[in-house]
């Protein structure tokens, strides 16, 4: 009997021939795809070429132009994301989808069908308790959402799929935000759903996690499917990043050390209260030179977002003082400084850092009126002379040139855009919060050396929670847990690096928290 052939199983989920148009531009052009039943199956691709497109249609967004899909081998239509989740299908988003004055109970049944006159939330706790013991998603369900951490309400999302008898989930970068540790106790989770013959779909831009995690990988390059095959087929890093690219990527960055400038920023026991539940920070204190990139990295909602607001003066700090450009400032002095010298690059870079209904020209003078005016008139052939050279300099691809709207333009161009709009300012200061978050690895080679190239003549504060990404930049890297810093140690120094990850758990590396 062993050495009889094994059949091979029928998929869960077929496309044929799906093709999505928006206007001139194809997302989605005639993608066959098979996905089998307790498959962890990985999508990768380019920003823009088309995966969230077809997650879309996955889900209920969006209806296909044409093709057909079929699930459990019968033809299916999704006519909203409620009828795909009646299917079995769901998706855990980038950004959590939860309502943060609720608790973990009252979200993951929120818009359940079948409920009585009466919660049973008793009998829903039940369930969902049920469920984290199965899957390993411990959670307090009684707990408010903005008391959880990322990895906790990661965990509630894909409850919220699994009280709902969902059998095939699609993620969506769904470690960008994670610690280290919790990127291993999220692993355990898909292995654990895997082997109940739950399906995965998986969408990520990190290489070395498709290769650990992932039975098969489908490419998409353009809007169109250029590969798909077994993990076990692939040789390297190297040739999986040449499949999704179509070019050597390397991601060998050469940052050799500069002799350091002069200081160019300087915080000095810096406090803040937070606000609308946001993490409040605690006596920070740190000083950037010339040459110089530090980091900021630790686990999302430990006061970090919080620090950054209060850094570039959209909140202000309580008590400590910022030394910027020769001057010193209290919390509301710094709200009004002149801050021309100061470039941030947000990470929300739709909503912070552009304006999605405008042009490339538009966004290009949004932080540099007073560069681009005439007296009371805009100078914009200027600014559009200048939005074209960056758009050379940087690779921009947009498909009406500077006229396109920035809504248009993929995730990994718009971010290129805003770098070069800040870059271009000669600033001595860059703040960049998770500028490559979401991106490619192509465009974050892009990103990377545009950050590096900026040293020469200016101080650089960088902050992400891409270990990858902050090794590879920061000369010097500071831990923050809690609204603390815990430690701040060198890049350099193998020791210290070893233990980043205990660090934004919470550990001093010697046992004390």
């Amino acid at each position: 009997m062993d050495d009889m052939p094994r059949s091979t199983p029928s998929p869960v989920l077929s496309l044929a021939g799906i093709t999505k148009r928006f206007g001139p531009v194809t997302a989605n052009q005639d993608i066959h795809l098979d996905v089998f039943p307790g498959q962890i199956h990985a999508l990768l691709g380019e920003n823009g070429a088309g995966k969230s497109t077809l997650m879309s249609i996955l889900s209920g967004r969006y209806r296909p132009d044409s093709g057909t899909i079929e699930l459990y081998g019968r033809p299916v239509e999704f006519s909203s994301p409620a009828r795909s989740l009646e299917q079995g299908i769901g998706m855990v988003y980038q950004r959590y989808m939860l309502i943060e004055s609720l608790s973990v109970v009252e979200n993951i049944i929120l818009g359940t069908t079948g409920l009585k006159y009466r919660l049973n939330l008793k009998q829903a706790c039940n369930t969902i308790e049920r469920l984290s013991r199965q899957f390993g998603l411990h959670v307090d369900p009684w707990k408010k959402i903005w008391q959880l951490s990322m990895g906790e309400r990661q965990r509630v999302e894909i409850l919220k799929l699994l009280y709902r008898k969902a059998t095939i989930l699609i993620f969506d970068e769904p470690t960008a935000i994670l610690s280290p540790p919790e990127i291993d106790r999220f692993f355990e989770t898909l292995k654990k759903l895997s082997a109940s013959n739950h399906t995965i779909i998986f969408i990520s831009h990190k290489l070395e996690e498709v290769l650990r995690i992932a039975d098969r990988v489908t490419i998409m390059r353009r809007g169109q499917m250029i590969a798909d095959l077994p993990v076990g087929q692939i040789e390297s890093k190297a040739e999986l990043a040449r499949l999704m690219v179509g070019r050597d990527v390397f991601l060998n960055i050469d940052r050799r050390p500069l002799e350091y400038g002069r200081s160019v920023f300087q915080v000095t026991n810096l406090s803040a209260t937070g606000t609308n539940h946001a993490t409040p920070f605690d006596d920070i204190t740190f000083d950037i030179k010339q040459g110089e990139i530090m980091a900021i990295t630790g686990v999302a909602g430990n006061g970090q977002e919080t620090l950054v607001a209060a850094l570039t003066g959209r909140i202000p700090f309580t008590r400590g003082s910022i030394t910027f450009d020769g001057k010193s400032h209290t919390g509301p002095e710094w709200l009004r400084a002149d801050k021309q010298r100061l470039t941030y690059i947000p990470e929300d870079r739709h909503h912070a850092g552009s304006v999605s209904e405008a042009s490339l020209v538009e966004n290009f003078m949004l932080t540099r009126l007073k560069e681009f005016s005439r007296g009371p008139f805009l100078a914009f052939k200027k600014a559009r002379n200048s939005t074209i050279t960056a758009m050379d300099q940087f690779s921009i691809y947009a498909p009406a040139g500077p006229s396109t709207l920035a809504r248009q333009l993929s995730g990994g161009n718009l971010q290129k855009l805003i770098l070069a709009r800040e870059l271009d300012r000669h600033p001595e200061l860059i703040i960049a919060e998770h500028p490559t978050q979401g991106l490619d690895i192509g465009a974050t080679e892009d990103v990377w050396k545009a950050l590096l190239g900026q040293r020469r003549h200016a101080g650089i504060l960088l902050v992400s929670g891409d270990l990858s990404e902050v090794l590879t930049l920061a000369d010097r890297i500071a831990i923050m847990y809690r609204g603390n810093i815990l430690d701040t140690i060198s890049s350099r120094n193998a020791d210290e690096v070893s233990q980043i990850g205990l660090l934004m758990a919470g550990s001093r590396g010697d046992g004390r928290k």
